[in-house]
Formats: C-alpha cells, sequence, structure tokens
C-alpha cells in the first residue's frame, strides 16, 4: 500500500508522502537512534529526511527514484547514511576541539599574563560551565553546542549568559587583588 503512495508522491502529489511517512517514521527514528544514541539528533534525521523528499522538484523525483523497488530499504539506507554523516562530523568537530584545546593549553602556557589569568577564571568556574566556555571559545554556535552537550539552545544562552557574568566578575576580582599585590 505504501508503494501506491510513493508512486503517488513521485507523480507531484504531496500529500501522498504523508501516508508514506506514517508507517515509516517511526522505525527509521530507531535506525538513526540506533547510531546517532540521542532521540533529539535522531528526530532531525528522519524529519530532515522527509523535509528534503518533500523540497525535490516531481520532475526530478521521477528521475532518482522511479526505479526503487524497495521504498522502505531506500529510507532506511538514507537515514543510516546521514546518522553516520552526523557522526563524522562530531567526531570531526570533536577532534577539532582537542586540537584547539591543546592550542589553548599552549597559548596559557606562555608568559602572556592575562591570558593567564583568564585561564584561572575559566578554571575556576564549574566543569560544565568550563566545557561551554571552551567549546563557545573554539567557534561553536550555541546550536552546536547544545547538540554536543545535549542542551537546549536556550539553556546554552542562559549558561553562558551566567558564565560570562561569573567571569566578569572574578575577573575584575583578579584585577584588583592583582593590583593589591604590587
Amino acid at each position: 500500500m505504501q508503494d501506491n503512495h510513493w508512486i503517488e508522491f513521485l507523480q507531484g502529489d504531496n500529500q501522498a508522502l504523508s501516508k508514506v511517512y506514517e508507517p515509516y517514521f517511526h522505525p527509521l527514528l530507531f535506525v538513526a537512534l540506533k547510531y546517532v544514541r540521542n532521540t533529539e539528533v535522531a528526530q532531525d534525521i528522519t524529519g530532515e529526511l522527509f523535509t528534503s523528499l518533500l523540497e525535490t522538484s516531481p520532475e526530478m523525483r521521477q528521475e532518482k527514484w522511479s526505479q526503487i523497488r524497495d521504498v522502505k530499504a531506500f529510507l532506511t539506507t538514507i537515514v543510516k547514511c546521514r546518522a553516520l554523516d552526523h557522526l563524522k562530523i562530531q567526531q570531526n568537530r570533536n577532534r577539532l576541539l582537542a586540537n584547539n584545546l591543546d592550542v589553548h593549553s599552549q597559548v596559557y602556557e606562555s608568559n602572556n599574563d592575562e591570558i593567564h589569568h583568564l585561564s584561572k577564571c575559566i578554571d575556576s568556574l564549574p566543569i560544565d560551565e568550563q566545557a561551554l566556555i571552551n567549546l563557545h571559545l573554539a567557534g561553536y554556535k550555541n546550536q552546536e553546542i547544545a547538540e554536543n552537550l545535549n542542551y537546549s539552545e536556550k539553556t546554552v544562552r542562559n549558561k553562558l549568559s551566567a558564565s560570562r557574568k561569573k567571569l566578569i566578575y572574578l575577573w575584575k576580582n583578579l584585577i584588583v587583588l592583582l593590583l593589591w599585590q604590587l
């Protein structure tokens, strides 16, 4: 029955995709979840699959997908590939972050007092806030930090704001302390 809906979708009936979506969404979600082990990311991968199908023109659908005989296998393969792509991107980001943290640690070891003092301020934050600040300093966007730390984007914004305020407070107190020692 879903194959008939698939054919209708290929011919330009976008409503037919909802009939394909209903029986396949949850099995595809579990495939994505098997790889990424994060419900939100798995839902995004699965949802984006159906969105990208809808965004494809009927002419392109016919050209690309008219030869597909097993719709479930086709969709499962796409979800699996997208999940693996997500994992590769995440792995590359983590590698870059580790390299970036190595560079930061080398800079921290330099004689630059300001960076050394800032490092002390960051180190005095709780570990989760340190991770958040380090990801932010590494150039990650809030959405990427949220995915990496399993927070919502709003939580990341709130925690970054609170962490910045703490750093400002710590920085000012450290400067006063250093001036006091002169």
